[in-house]
């Protein structure tokens, strides 16, 4: 694997929020030597109103031997992971204080 997708790797793996846990998988590819199988994985590792949250969300890629087009196809690879993440973390948020929710008012 080239250093700067590794440098990538390692920087969206650490670049974590409070109660965030990253992982990154890396496995040779079964189809071509010198490429990989990338596997991103993203979870909450905290309590949502006292119950345990079943939130991760992962994605994987193949890399190539062409590190611009490995570095564009990973940036886009954590774009849609993150908004997969995101989407259901506000499933489980609205679903576990659903409850709640009916008490807001609209500020005017």
């Amino acid at each position: 694997m080239h250093q700067d997708l590794k440098h990538r790797l390692i920087a969206w793996k650490n670049d974590v929020h409070p109660g965030e846990i990253k992982k990154v998988f890396i496995s040779d590819s079964p189809f071509t030597v010198g490429e990989d199988i990338v596997r991103l994985e993203k979870s909450l590792s905290n309590t949502i109103s006292g119950k345990t949250s079943p939130l991760t969300a992962s994605s994987k890629f193949l890399t190539t031997q062409h590190l611009s087009d490995d570095i564009n196809h990973l940036n886009s690879v954590i774009v849609s992971l993150e908004k997969e993440f995101n989407a259901r973390y506000e499933q489980i948020f609205h679903e576990t204080d659903k409850d709640q929710l009916i008490r807001y008012a609209e500020l005017n």
